[in-house]
C-alpha cells in the first residue's frame, strides 16, 4: 500500500485539502490527493483504487461539500468498503442528506475554534487510525496561519473576549477542584466499565461550561472521543465539538463560546476509535 489516507474535498476547498496533505506529510502520514496524484488523462478507476488502498478516508467538509455529488460518491465508496472516515469540518454547516447517514458514526473534528489545537487533534486521531501514532505533532506557523484565516470563529477585540471568558472559567475550575475533585476522587462503577456523563452545564451569555464525571477512566483515554452537541428548543443543532477523553480535566468536559445563547439541551456520546458507542447522555440545561 503506497499511502495511508485518501483526502477528499470539493473543488472550492482544494487549498484546504492541499494544506492538510502538507501537514500529514510532515507527520509521516502518507496521503493521496487528486490535485497531486491525478491527471486529466487518468480514468476515474484511479480514484476508486486510491480509496480502496487507503487505511483512512479524510473528508474536508464545508458548505460546498453537501451539494457535491462526487464527494458523496467517494465517501460512499469508502463507507461500503468499511474504511474509517475522519471528517474535518471547516465551517458551521450541518451534515445532512445522504452524507448524514454515511458519517453518523464516523470521527468528526472541527477546524475551529483553535486552529493549532484542532490540527493537532486531527493528526493524532488520523495517525492512530492508520497505525502510525504520533507522540509529538508537527504543526508549523504557516499551517496555523492558513486555518486561522478561514476560521469561522474569528472575532474582533480578541483580548477583551478572552478576558471575559477566562474569569468565570478560572472561578469554576477552582470551585470544581476544591468541592468535587478533592473530596470525591475518581468514580467507579460496579461492573468496571469506562463511561462518562454530563453533570451540569454553566451558561454565561454564549459561553458554556460542560461539567461531567467519568467512571473507570482508562490509561489509554486518548483513544476515546467525546462528542458534544448543543441543541435549541426546536432540536436544531447549534454547535458540535469533539475532543479526546484524556482532555477531561477537573470535572470540565468542555468549555467555550458556541456563538449562541439559546441552547436548551445537550447530547453527549463517548465512542472509541472503532466508532463503538461506549456511553450516551442527554442533558437539559436549566433556565
Amino acid at each position: 500500500m503506497g499511502h495511508d489516507v485518501y483526502i477528499c474535498y470539493d473543488n472550492e476547498n482544494k487549498e484546504v485539502g492541499e494544506e492538510i496533505y502538507r501537514v500529514f506529510e510532515k507527520n509521516n502520514i502518507k496521503s493521496w490527493i487528486k490535485s497531486k496524484h491525478m491527471s486529466s488523462a487518468d480514468s476515474v478507476d484511479k480514484i476508486t483504487n486510491a480509496i480502496a488502498d487507503s487505511k483512512c478516508f479524510l473528508l474536508v467538509f464545508s458548505k460546498h461539500t453537501k451539494d457535491t455529488n462526487y464527494v458523496l460518491t467517494e465517501a460512499d465508496i469508502a463507507f461500503s468498503r468499511e474504511i474509517p472516515i475522519v471528517v474535518y469540518k471547516i465551517d458551521d454547516t450541518k451534515i445532512g442528506g445522504n452524507l448524514e447517514f454515511i458519517l453518523e458514526n464516523q470521527v468528526v473534528v472541527n477546524s475551529f475554534p483553535y486552529s493549532k489545537r484542532q490540527l493537532e487533534t486531527l493528526v493524532k486521531k488520523t495517525s492512530e487510525i492508520v497505525g502510525k501514532p504520533v507522540s509529538k505533532v508537527k504543526i508549523d506557523s504557516e499551517s496555523v496561519s492558513f486555518f486561522d484565516e478561514i476560521n469561522p470563529r474569528k472575532r474582533e477585540n480578541k483580548i477583551e473576549k478572552y478576558i471575559k471568558i477566562a474569569i468565570p472559567v478560572v472561578i469554576a475550575l477552582v470551585l470544581v477542584y476544591f468541592f468535587l475533585i478533592l473530596p470525591m476522587g475518581q468514580n467507579t462503577t460496579g461492573d468496571g466499565l469506562f463511561s462518562m456523563n454530563i453533570t451540569d452545564v454553566d451558561v454565561s451569555g454564549t459561553n458554556y461550561i460542560v461539567h461531567g464525571e467519568s467512571y473507570n477512566l482508562p490509561s489509554d483515554s486518548q483513544n476515546y472521543v467525546m462528542n458534544i452537541k448543543f441543541f435549541d428548543a426546536q432540536d436544531n443543532m447549534l454547535f458540535e465539538v469533539n475532543s479526546t477523553a484524556d482532555e477531561f480535566k477537573s470535572g470540565i468536559m468542555w468549555q467555550g463560546d458556541i456563538n449562541a445563547d439559546n441552547a436548551t439541551h445537550v447530547g453527549f456520546k463517548l465512542i472509541d476509535l472503532n466508532n463503538n458507542v461506549i456511553s450516551t447522555d442527554d442533558y437539559v440545561i436549566s433556565s
